[in-house]
């Protein structure tokens, strides 16, 4: 499937050239998911969820930001006002944090992404049950912002191995709007794994957890390419602990707002990360919810780790 627009697909905006960008295969759903994802490292699944759960997690986070005056009248247009009222509200990361875990823990959230539907999904990956992180990671990306270029494992590596992580696009997310990509094949690079296996960011303060190179110059160094696509209510991504990826930057022309939100899933038997357990994960440096960027007012960013 060709990618229209590709001078809409820029990282920090650096444009990336349509050689590099290829379309992400669509899992066959009818064949064994654990051998594709093993192959691929990903799994793009359609209409996993039902939409209109979707849907009401969308409109439930947009309220809650619309009460701090991050989005425009009317709210379902998800458009972003450029202000907000955040900090007056809640002015340090204690507040933020507790701001940010009651809407990552709205009711209609938890609904989609804790969920039977991706449980099944999951528990027909590990071929056993499955049990998740009460963490989420909820993101509202508004224009002109992206997610770096990192893997997952040294953010979350104090338990089980068999993690997965399932990115859920909170309603839909077009080519220009800050849609995910993973570099092709990167679940098999020996050198990221090298780097970075066993990293753990809160232990080791003298070493960062993200990739340092810019991420078309990552691409190009290893011969890779950006895997992208568009999504639709109900369609996830699935990918393991060492598949590079990130996000081009949100480059809607209407100033929509990206939602999306990565949880964490392993087998109900294994050791899991206590940072990101029970009902007040501590989450990284202590900070719970507060750590997370997302927890800032959507007009400001804070340097990844």
């Amino acid at each position: 499937m060709p990618l229209l627009n590709l001078d809409n697909f820029t990282i920090k905006d650096e444009v990336i050239p349509a050689e590099k960008l290829a379309s992400m295969l669509e899992a066959d759903q009818s064949k064994d998911l654990s051998v594709q994802l093993r192959d691929n490292g990903y799994l793009l699944l359609r209409s996993v969820y039902n939409p209109s759960d979707v849907q009401a997690a969308r409109d439930e986070i947009l309220k809650r930001l619309a009460e701090v005056g991050e989005v425009a009248e009317p709210i379902s247009d998800a458009i972003s006002t450029g202000t907000s009222e955040r900090r007056l509200h809640y002015p340090n990361t204690k507040e933020l944090g507790a701001f940010w875990k009651s809407v990552s823990e709205g009711s209609a959230l938890r609904r989609v992404i804790n969920g039977p539907e991706i449980t099944s999904v999951m528990e027909e990956i590990f071929g056993e049950k499955v049990t998740h992180f009460s963490f989420a990671w909820l993101r509202a990306m508004q224009a002109g912002k992206a997610s770096p270029v990192h893997i997952d494992h040294p953010y979350m590596n104090r338990g089980t191995k068999n993690l997965l992580t399932c990115w859920c696009p909170i309603g839909p997310v077009g080519l220009d709007e800050g849609t995910l990509y993973i570099l092709e094949n990167s679940h098999t690079w020996s050198d990221i794994r090298a780097q970075f296996e066993g990293l753990d960011v809160d232990r080791d303060k003298t070493r960062l957890g993200h990739i340092e190179d810019t991420p078309l110059a990552l691409a190009e160094r290893k011969s890779s390419r950006f895997l992208t696509t568009s999504f639709n209510p109900g369609d996830c991504l699935i990918f393991g602990m060492f598949m590079v990826h990130g996000s081009f930057d949100n480059n809607s022309p209407l100033g929509r707002i990206r939602l999306s939100c990565d949880t964490r899933f392993q087998p109900i038997n294994q050791p899991m990360d206590p940072r990101f357990s029970g009902k007040n994960p501590l989450a990284h440096s202590g900070l719970g919810y507060g750590c997370l960027t997302a927890s800032l007012p959507m007009n400001e960013t804070r340097a990844p780790r």
